[in-house]
C-alpha cells in the first residue's frame, strides 16, 4: 500500500493512524499479521451488514515516519462515543453499566452475540463509535482484536487458531496481564 500515516490512537494490540490527506479513512495496525487477518475477517464481515466500519482493501502495510508499520488495514473512521456524563449509574467507561451508554453497548454486545455469533467480552465505550449510514448515526464496534472475544461461532466465521492468537501470548495490556495471573 502506498499510504502515509500518522499515529493517532493505540489500543492494547494496534496502533491506529489516519491517512495523511484523508479525513474519512485511517490504517489500523496489529503486532503481527496474523492479527491483521483475523480482525480483517471479523470487521469485513460485520462491515457487510452496517455493524463496523468499512474495509478498504486487503492486509498490508503504509509507511509512517519513512518505515513500514506492522500488518494492518484501510478502515473507515468512526465517530468515538461521547464522554458519560451519567455519574450516578456510570464508571466512566460505561462497562456493563446502567447509564445511556452502557444500555446502548449492551444492545449492540447482545446483537453480535445473538445474530453474528460473536462474543464480545471489550465492551466499553472506548471499543465503539458512530458510523453514518443512511443519513443516520449507527453505534458500532471499532475493535475487532482477538481480546475482545471469548468466543466465536467458527460455522458462521470458519476455524480459529486460538492458541496462536490469543492474549496470553503477547498482550501487555492490564487486563490481559491480570488475566494472566488468574
Amino acid at each position: 500500500m502506498s499510504y502515509v500515516g500518522l499515529a493517532d490512537d493505540c489500543g492494547s494490540r494496534s496502533q491506529f493512524y489516519r491517512l495523511v490527506g484523508n479525513k474519512r479513512v485511517g490504517f489500523k495496525e496489529f503486532t503481527s499479521k496474523k492479527h491483521a487477518d483475523f480482525s480483517y475477517k471479523i470487521q469485513t464481515g460485520l462491515a457487510c451488514d452496517d455493524m463496523a466500519p468499512r474495509v478498504y482493501g486487503e492486509v498490508g502495510r503504509i509507511r509512517y515516519g519513512g518505515e513500514l508499520t506492522d500488518w494492518g488495514y484501510l478502515t473507515e473512521i468512526a465517530k468515538p462515543m461521547k464522554v458519560c456524563y451519567d455519574d450516578e449509574y456510570c464508571d466512566g467507561e460505561c462497562f456493563d453499566s446502567d447509564c445511556a451508554n452502557g444500555i446502548w453497548i449492551k444492545e449492540v454486545v447482545w446483537d453480535l452475540d445473538n445474530k453474528w455469533g460473536l462474543s464480545y467480552v471489550d465492551a466499553h465505550k472506548a471499543n465503539f463509535g458512530y458510523i453514518r449510514r443512511n443519513k443516520q448515526s449507527i453505534l458500532v464496534p471499532i475493535d475487532f482484536g482477538i481480546e475482545s472475544f471469548n468466543g466465536i461461532n467458527e460455522i458462521i466465521w470458519g476455524e480459529v487458531d486460538w492458541d496462536e492468537l490469543t492474549r496470553e501470548n503477547d498482550c501487555e495490556c492490564t487486563a490481559c496481564r491480570e488475566y494472566d495471573h488468574v
